[in-house]
C-alpha cells in the first residue's frame, strides 16, 4: 500500500505521537505506520495511506483530517511545533494554522491522485 498523506512532526511532539497513532488506526480502511528515527533531532514520520474506494474512503478521510485537527489544536496549546503534511507528489504544508475543511480537502486531494 502506498502512503497517501506523510506527516512530519519536529520538536517535543513525540510524547503525544503514540496516542495520535493509535487514533488514526481506528478507522476502518486506514492504515498508519509510525517511524521514529534514532536520532533526536530528525523528524518523526507517520504514514496515512486510505485503502477503501468511494464513500468508505471518503469517510476515512474525514476520520483522519478530524484526527489531525483535534491533535494540531491541542497541541498547539502547549507549545510551538512544527507538524508538515507531505503528499505523494511531494507538496510540504504546515498544518498548523489550516481549519478542518482546508485538511480535509488536501488529504481527500492527495486520495485522488493515488
Amino acid at each position: 500500500m502506498e502512503p497517501t498523506i506523510t506527516l512530519e512532526f519536529t520538536a517535543d511532539t513525540r510524547q503525544h505521537l503514540k496516542a495520535l497513532e493509535h487514533e488514526l488506526k481506528q478507522a476502518h480502511g486506514v492504515q498508519v505506520f509510525y517511524v521514529e528515527p534514532k536520532d533526536q533531532t530528525a523528524p518523526v514520520l507517520i504514514s496515512v495511506g486510505i485503502r477503501r474506494k468511494d464513500e468508505q474512503a471518503e469517510l476515512a478521510i474525514r476520520h483522519v483530517a478530524h484526527t489531525l485537527y483535534d491533535f494540531v489544536h491541542s497541541a498547539s496549546e502547549e507549545g510551538q511545533r512544527t507538524i508538515s503534511l507531505v503528499t505523494i507528489e511531494g507538496e510540504r504544508v504546515n498544518i498548523a494554522s489550516l481549519a478542518y475543511e482546508e485538511l480535509r480537502q488536501i488529504i481527500s486531494d492527495a486520495y485522488a491522485r493515488q
